[in-house]
């Protein structure tokens, strides 16, 4: 069916495969409603990440503090009445946490309600433009009040130094932890058995605008996407897998799980001709291998640099699958929303949550509660300042407009009855519960 759908004052046109999302906005039955907005870090905070114990609601809010140039993992406790409790250093090594907006401190909560954090740190390597990184993990099993020596994630840590990041942390319903990142190490190993120029030039641009390969850069190993699992609680982590290659290197990439055990994975990926799109790939419960990626959408995106903007996965109680991501794409720029109904295999048409020629690279957080999901996204067309837009979607396919925040880069983690919202707000993170009415 054709439907025509008014979101946040843009109309997108689409040839929907999954039922009619409508708009509704406050005062509508079974709406979640937005808490008073708390201060969990006033000033040197990067992004924040959030997580919620299942059994409870009980909230996380992580983030990296950077002072005097030394950045560590920073973690507070969120009550039922929204609430922050004091911040607790998680890394045991001083200065082990290099802060990044697409490679933020992530925390997430088991089904027993052991914390996890995980993140990055950087080493610098000589006659290189940008660090080395290895991804560093942590848990807690007092409740987020104390936490374990630091274990390296990544596989090849010692080796020749190359760059783990742009992760992503989230745990099984069956309590297994997974983690996945960016991976740079056969590119690296590559680099290193060539004989060394008289001067060496910069390692591949990372920044907005940069190109991440350059000159006798071109014909290096490409980047993969993996993942690495723990079935010990987050004591040990086995060896990582390799999902796919040629991932655009500074977006990050997302987790999710479905309710039949399939483990699902989502980033943006570089096709030829500078083509990056968002896509998604799976691994079935017992199966060995993912599955060859699948684009959410064919955007085509034509973009010479990386954009800095990962996509957001969720997969509902019925096993269909949410992705939120932004596109540049000329006439087509903004936030998006997709579902799809058959394990990730295909997505129906896109519905808008923002477009508009002035929309910058933004972010977007999904997260499931159930049947129904929840989003947030960075409101940034036309407006004075950066907004954090909400928005409920019910399992009919129904979306729902929230009164938002103001603030930048939304961290989203639902749970049975509401929902924990974090934000940036100039140097300072800020917390909110959402409560459905």
């Amino acid at each position: 069916m054709s439907t025509r759908v008014m979101i946040g004052g843009t109309v997108a046109a689409a040839l929907l495969s999954v039922p009619l999302i409508a708009v509704a906005r406050g005062g509508v039955a079974g709406t979640v409603a937005v808490g008073e907005a708390v201060t969990v870090a006033e000033h040197a905070a990067g992004n924040p990440t959030a997580a919620a114990d299942p059994r409870d609601g009980t909230g996380f809010v992580a983030w990296i503090a950077t002072e005097g140039g030394v950045s560590n993992v920073l973690l507070a406790r969120v009550g039922a009445d929204g609430r922050p409790g004091a911040a607790v250093r998680v890394n045991d090594r001083p200065g082990d946490a290099a802060p990044h907006e697409q490679a933020p401190a992530q925390v997430a909560v088991g089904p027993e309600g052991a914390v996890y954090l995980l993140w990055q740190n950087n080493t610098k390597v000589p006659g290189r433009r940008f660090p080395a990184s290895d991804l560093r993990f942590a848990r807690s099993v007092d409740g987020g009040r104390t936490f374990s020596p630091a274990v390296t994630v990544n596989d090849d840590a010692g080796g020749i130094p190359s760059s783990h990041t742009f992760h992503d942390l989230s745990v099984a319903p069956d309590g297994t932890v997974w983690v996945s990142w960016i991976d740079s190490r056969r590119k690296d190993a590559a680099r290193a058995a060539r004989p060394k120029p008289a001067t060496p030039p910069d390692a591949a641009g990372h920044g907005h605008g940069h190109k991440h390969g350059m000159g006798d850069e071109d014909d290096l190993p490409p980047s993969e996407v993996r993942v690495a699992k723990s079935t010990d609680g987050g004591r040990t982590f086995g060896p990582s897998l390799v999902v796919d290659t040629a991932p655009c290197p500074c977006c990050r990439t997302t987790l999710a799980f479905g309710p039949d055990g399939a483990v699902y994975v989502g980033w943006r990926k570089e096709y030829g001709g500078d083509v990056r799109d968002v896509v998604v790939a799976r691994l079935g419960a017992g199966e060995a291998a993912f599955s060859a990626p699948v684009r959410v959408h064919q955007d085509a995106w034509v973009f010479p640099a990386c954009p800095h903007t990962g996509p957001s996965l969720a997969v509902d109680a019925l096993g269909r699958v949410h992705v939120g991501w932004y596109t540049g794409r000329e006439g087509r720029q903004g936030l998006w929303y997709a579902r799809s109904d058959d394990g990730g295999r295909s997505f129906g048409a896109p519905v808008a949550l923002v477009t508009g020629p002035d929309v910058p690279p933004s972010q977007v957080a999904v997260s499931a509660d159930g049947d129904e999901v929840l989003a947030a996204w960075d409101d940034r067309a036309g407006q004075g300042g950066r907004r954090v837009a909400l928005a409920r979607i019910t399992a009919e396919g129904r979306m729902v407009r929230m009164d938002g925040v103001q603030g930048r880069i939304p961290a989203l983690e639902a749970h049975r009855g509401g929902a924990l919202l974090a934000w940036h707000d100039r140097q300072a993170v800020r917390t909110a519960r959402l409560q459905r009415r």
